[in-house]
């Protein structure tokens, strides 16, 4: 049971948009602070509507980028047992203390980024989640949840693209089982994550995303609700059980790198970028090489890469690196 089942974590007050951007911002930076769920209530709504694979209190939640801590709060509400914040942002990590000194133990602020590939070495550690590994992926893990606010930039994008790959080799979060990922996502990342075949949003992350998760939107909030006003999508990431992706990893990213450079072209034209000859594998595919890259499917990607795998004559070096 939590600690503060008989209790509620309530959060200092959420200063305004205009004292937040002053507040908050970088010395000397031209933009806005990362963005933070800013309405506590909603953040105790969304949380209502997400089915977790096993009672709270047997929980621990893993968040990223908590930032004002209103989604921290509804979760401890809520009776996790634990909740581990990586907060990096000196300012949001102060505010962040303040939470954990009333949350009575149950919410703990560590300063390290979830960009950083250490960080998930480091909570391998028996201190955080090191006593929690469960490597049985018939079923959803029990007791972790990975979750959090990922930022309106660039990088929100590299990271999710990354957690999606590393969900397919579990690696990261994933060497500690099958795990829930429950994801605020600003809407145009939202809209790249799900593009269907076809879509003008269409991307690698994508097809990625339907090679290994089933998703889920769980709710949204409006653009006042969160700072910087966007609307961000709560987002209920369950990796499946078993991968669509047959071809090697390492093939199956070099096909798709190659193919989707030039969305709009007919796979019977991309093809020849895999490497001089490729063509010869467009007559092995099951389906219309005619089909425009953008459209393809999971699993003629995949198809594809079988083929070029198979291929004598492929390129044995697919990724060059450079380590001086």
């Amino acid at each position: 049971m939590s600690r503060l089942r008989n209790s509620v974590l309530k959060l200092p007050k959420i200063p305004t948009f205009v004292d937040w951007n002053k507040q908050f911002k970088s010395k000397g930076s031209m933009h806005l602070p990362r963005a933070t769920l800013a309405d506590p209530k909603v953040a105790e709504l969304a949380l209502s509507k997400v089915k977790l694979p096993s009672n709270p209190s047997e929980m621990t939640a893993v968040e990223l980028y908590p930032g004002f801590g209103a989604w921290t709060a509804a979760m401890a509400n809520a009776g996790f047992k634990r909740i581990i914040s990586l907060e990096n942002n000196t300012k949001y990590a102060k505010w962040m203390g303040n939470i954990a000194e009333e949350s009575q133990g149950v919410v703990e602020v560590v300063k390290k980024d979830g960009y950083d590939w250490d960080t998930y070495l480091d909570l391998k550690k028996p201190e955080f989640l090191g006593n929690l590994v469960d490597e049985d992926w018939s079923k959803v893990h029990p007791n972790i949840l990975f979750t959090g606010t990922l930022p309106r930039s660039s990088r929100g994008e590299q990271l999710l693209a990354q957690f999606t790959t590393c969900i397919h080799n579990k690696m990261a979060m994933h060497t500690n089982g099958r795990i829930q990922m429950l994801m605020w996502i600003p809407e145009i990342l939202y809209a790249k994550f799900t593009a269907p075949p076809g879509s003008t949003a269409r991307c690698k992350m994508g097809i990625v995303a339907d090679a290994c998760v089933d998703i889920e939107l769980v709710h949204v909030a409006k653009a006042p609700e969160m700072y910087p006003h966007t609307d961000y999508y709560l987002t209920n990431v369950i990796p499946f059980e078993n991968k669509k992706i047959q071809a090697p990893w390492d093939v199956f990213e070099y096909v798709l790198k190659h193919l989707f450079v030039m969305q709009r072209q007919p796979l019977s034209k991309m093809i020849k970028t895999l490497g001089p000859g490729a063509e010869i594998i467009l007559s092995r595919l099951s389906f219309d090489p005619s089909i425009e890259v953008g459209h393809l499917t999971v699993e003629q990607v995949d198809e594809v890469a079988c083929k070029f795998d198979q291929w004598p004559l492929r390129p044995r070096v697919l990724f060059e690196f450079d380590f001086d």
